[in-house]
């Protein structure tokens, strides 16, 4: 059967989320970015940013020369997640699977629809209607066989709410004339400047290669490489995983060692705080760091046992960062991740035969104090060095 994928493309989500919260920023310059330092780079602009010059990736003392009358917000992703729920929710109305991508990119399967909602560009026009009217969130509109041609047709538009149908069997002519940076794989600099040293600037020149030259300049990523040039995907629309977890991140803006630990040792007290109360224990924790300049890195771990106290569990996350923080540039979001979810024991919940009844007991009493005296009663030395505010987890008791 013939796939039909929609892709909804929502341009500067963060800036469009936060003139939800503040009206008067519409029309006016707008750029998200963490005001810690002036090196750091510009997360998210608006049309008019851009308009001026301002650009995503760029450094916010640029950014500020270029246009002095732009607006700086520092990011609040947990704002964002919530408003690409909120748009999630609302593509489920015509399709089950929807599939959320990096802010304000959305993939839908729309194959085998049309008895429902009839021809699936007028499908597409009413989800885009019906975000506008329930979120005031305005996208553009792609529908190809795959994932990557529907996600490209949704990029090259410029006016909100246009609507670009690539039909099957001309994929490759579609991407045919575009520039090479429109490729998902192509994200690296290296490679990117591989091309342009090779005089590569467009798809066909890329898709004519051979499977041999490609090789012998991208090594093991050729063939996917081809494989996009010739607008080539067979990616199903993956809806996410419903599985439980707990989260805790922190936003910075430094490469300082101290402070990074301290930072990490506090989001683990919060998320091991989080655990007890709602009794589970986790098996496997996911670091995840962003740098300054957009790259991301992710960890995984897998624990030796469920239910580990702070002082023995610290350890395993120091030693998790070291491996993933190798480069020297300024990390600005740290996020920890537990998964793997399982309700506690019996006998664990009772401390019986625990080989750290004496850290487990001391978890216990100031769990009690700060549920007492509220979170900021009492703080371990590395929570300090961290430098973060509390996140209340206990409410403080009454009276």
């Amino acid at each position: 059967m013939k796939r039909n994928i929609l892709h909804l493309r929502i341009d500067g989500f963060p800036v469009a989320v936060e003139r939800l919260r503040d009206a008067s920023l519409a029309g006016r310059p707008v750029a998200v970015c963490p005001r810690h330092s002036p090196r750091s780079l510009i997360f998210s602009a608006s049309p008019e940013a851009r308009q001026e010059g301002v650009f995503e990736g760029m450094p916010l003392t640029r950014a500020l020369k270029r246009c002095r009358r732009l607006v700086i917000l520092p990011p609040d992703e947990g704002r964002y997640r919530k408003a690409g729920e909120a748009v999630t929710r609302v593509l489920q109305d015509f399709s089950p699977l929807v599939e959320p991508g990096r802010w304000g990119r959305f993939f839908v399967d729309m194959t085998g629809t049309r008895r429902l909602f009839g021809p699936v560009q007028d499908t597409a026009f009413r989800m885009r209607r019906e975000v506008a009217v329930r979120l005031c969130l305005a996208g553009t509109l792609g529908i190809g066989s795959n994932k990557l041609v529907s996600g490209v047709a949704a990029r090259v538009i410029e006016t909100h709410g246009d609507l670009v149908t690539v039909p099957p069997g001309s994929e490759a002519a579609f991407l045919a004339p575009l520039n090479v940076r429109m490729l998902p794989a192509l994200r690296n600099r290296a490679e990117r400047e591989k091309l342009t040293e090779l005089n590569i600037r467009r798809v066909h020149q890329l898709a004519v290669l051979t499977p041999g030259q490609l090789a012998a300049v991208f090594g093991r990523r050729a063939a996917l490489l081809r494989r996009q040039a010739l607008g080539m995907d067979d990616q199903p629309v993956r809806i996410p995983a419903a599985r439980p977890f707990i989260l805790e991140e922190a936003g910075m803006d430094t490469n300082d060692d101290e402070r990074l630990l301290g930072t990490l040792f506090l989001l683990m007290e919060r998320a091991c705080r989080r655990l007890r109360v709602q009794g589970v224990v986790s098996r496997t924790v996911w670091l995840h760091i962003r740098y300054a300049d957009g790259l991301d890195m992710i960890r995984k771990e897998r624990l030796p046992a469920a239910g580990l106290p702070e002082r023995v569990l610290f350890p395993i996350l120091e030693s998790l960062f070291l491996k993933v923080s190798g480069r020297r540039q300024r990390l600005r979001h740290m996020s920890l991740t537990f998964t793997d979810l399982s309700a506690l024991p019996a006998q664990t919940a009772l401390f019986d035969f625990s080989p750290h009844s004496r850290e487990e007991a001391l978890i216990r009493a100031l769990d009690d104090l700060r549920g007492r005296f509220g979170e900021g009663a009492l703080q371990w030395g590395r929570e300090r060095a961290g430098g973060l505010p509390y996140l209340p987890v206990f409410p403080p008791a009454a009276g």
